[in-house]
């Protein structure tokens, strides 16, 4: 019951009672106060209505405060269900930011529960929660996985968000003077920098390219991806060039067995043959790939000269094709060089 009808149920009871009694008795009563010699005299019907303002006044105090209990009680739900949606944003965007623990038991151990979990935003979402800042935010994180930049500055992501990172890549897809920018910049780390070296050296501006290679800690992916450009015409390196570029990212014998391989439709036998002894003086892990070229080539006799140079208990499966073939037997060299 709202307060304003129970002080009214509270005066019109009072009017009533107290006309009723005094409409049967007229008379007064003197009531003496204790430890003392004074005395209050009152119509009987006033002495009627005072125990029941007394009463009325106690359970309008009950009331009150029964009230402020439940309104303090709602205030730290509000307070705690804050804090719940203020530490899904946080984790959402990896914040680092301390927690702060709900005071209400409940909101404490979901939030609890809350912290041991790694929050993400799964595909086609389609329900709104009605909670506007977190709709809007898990809605801008849906399209930034999806691909597409997005602004995030209203929710001030964590430098160390994931988010914050696929941003950045998505802005440097979509954007060639950002990635342009980022080639410059030191601020950016060496995967922002090398995804940027992608979408330029995609985009096909080789002579842009040649401006950045020095600033760029290339990886075997990125390796492979500008040696691809090699041979496929788009961009000319030298043999050196290719020798230190191979070097640096740490290339295999694997690794440059598969070159030979992909070199061999594209390049002329004499290129071939030069660039990979060019590799092989300046790596040793290229000494298989060398090999494999001059045999593929029927360079048998510059095969056999090299192969000199080794003991007798290096580079077998070499050894092995070239004996099998001066006994005329024919077998795919792959058989012998490539695991």
């Amino acid at each position: 019951m709202k307060f304003k009808y129970y002080i009214s149920a509270l005066f019109i009871f009072i009017v009533l009672l107290g006309l009723y009694v005094y409409s049967l008795s007229g008379a007064s009563y003197s009531f003496a106060i204790p430890f003392s010699t004074q005395s209050i005299t009152l119509p009987v019907a006033v002495w009627f209505i005072v125990p029941v303002i007394a009463f009325f006044i106690i359970v309008g105090f009950l009331e009150i405060g029964g009230s402020y209990r439940m309104w303090r009680k709602r205030t730290k739900y509000k307070h705690d269900y804050k804090l719940l949606l203020e530490q899904i944003e946080n984790q959402l965007l990896s914040k680092d930011i301390p927690l702060k623990q709900p005071t209400m038991n409940r909101y404490k151990s979901l939030s609890i529960l809350l912290s041991n979990l790694t929050l993400d935003i799964k595909d086609g979402i389609a329900l709104k929660s009605g909670e506007t800042r977190l709709d809007e935010m898990i809605e801008l994180l849906g399209d930034l996985k999806r691909g597409s930049y997005v602004n995030l500055k209203k929710f001030n992501p964590g430098e160390k968000s994931p988010f914050m990172r696929q941003n950045i890549f998505n802005q440097i897809h979509s954007d060639e003077k950002f990635a342009l920018e980022v080639l410059k910049k030191s601020s950016f780390d060496e995967e922002c920098k090398r995804e940027a070296f992608k979408k330029i050296l995609n985009s096909g501006e080789t002579k842009t390219i040649r401006n950045y290679i020095g600033e760029i800690k290339f990886n075997k992916e990125l390796a492979n991806e500008i040696l691809s450009m090699c041979y496929a015409k788009k961009i000319d390196f030298s043999n050196d060039e290719i020798a230190q570029l191979c070097a640096e990212v740490g290339y295999s014998k694997e690794d440059y067995l598969l070159l030979a391989q992909k070199l061999k439709a594209c390049y002329e036998p004499v290129a071939w043959v030069s660039l990979f002894e060019t590799l092989s003086n300046k790596d040793e892990h290229a000494e298989m790939a060398y090999f494999y070229v001059l045999l593929e080539l029927e360079m048998v006799e510059e095969a056999k000269e090299r192969l000199n140079a080794y003991p007798q208990n290096e580079l077998l499966k070499v050894r092995a094709y070239l004996d099998l073939k001066d006994l005329g037997k024919k077998y795919p060299l792959e058989l012998f060089l490539l695991d």
